[in-house]
């Protein structure tokens, strides 16, 4: 704007020149110096406001340009610290759930320790029950051995003591071991004694007895039946 009044004063100032000098007409002039002082006035006038317009302008544009800057500044802070934070979020979780997995590894590797731990135990347990029960059967088997050779030693000695006894009382009575010669009456009890054993089936007959009467070859006497039962013979059932 203030070029335009520029150039009409530039105009005005040519035209009032020229009809004062060139071609005197003071009326024109004089309206062109009027014109050219207007125009000169306006001119001053109105450059300042255009100044002030253009740097209020620059001044709008900059401050909309920083505020935009400021705005991208501040957009690009917040994706930034946005990003940060899900960062931050995603390191956590992932150590968590790192944390969670190794946790439930050591519990699963205790419970299978504890495991193998109580199938040890048991087998232990059923191995030590199982030594008791041999060793137990042993000390059977070797307590009823040791009862059957003290029960056989008693009985070798009980059958000795009855021989050392029938030889005694043999001796006692005729002075040597009774001998069977085939013609001795069984029935005589006091002849032999009253107990009379068969040799060959080991069976002792009391008088009164079928069998009492026997070949005297067989003949074996004893004076009482422990005598007989002693020397390994059985009572005869009739």
């Amino acid at each position: 704007m203030s070029s335009l009044f520029a150039f009409i004063f530039l105009c005005a100032l040519i035209s009032s020149i020229y009809f004062w000098k060139f071609k005197p007409k003071k009326r024109h002039a004089k309206a062109s110096i009027i014109v050219a002082v207007l125009a000169f006035i306006l001119c001053g006038a109105l450059a300042p406001t255009t100044k002030t317009d253009a740097d209020s302008s620059e001044t709008k544009t900059s401050l909309s340009s920083k505020k935009k800057a400021d705005e991208a500044k501040k957009r690009s802070e917040s994706i930034a610290s946005s990003a940060k934070a899900e960062s931050k979020r995603k390191a956590s979780e992932k150590k968590a759930a790192s944390e969670k997995k190794a946790s439930e590894e050591a519990e699963s590797k205790k419970a299978a320790s504890e495991s193998i731990a109580q199938v040890q135990a048991s087998s232990e347990s059923l191995a030590r029950a199982e030594s008791e029960r041999v060793a137990k059967e042993e000390a059977s088997r070797a307590s009823e051995s040791s009862k059957v050779q003290a029960q056989e030693a008693q009985a070798q000695a009980n059958a000795d003591t009855s021989q050392v006894s029938i030889e005694n009382n043999s001796n006692n009575g005729t002075g040597n071991t009774p001998i069977n010669n085939g013609d001795l009456n069984t029935a005589d009890v006091n002849a032999q004694g009253t107990i009379v054993g068969n040799s060959r089936s080991m069976i002792y007959h009391v008088p009164g007895q079928r069998g009492y009467r026997m070949n005297s070859e067989n003949a074996v006497y004893f004076n009482t039946e422990a005598e007989a039962q002693a020397a390994g013979y059985r009572r005869a059932k009739v």
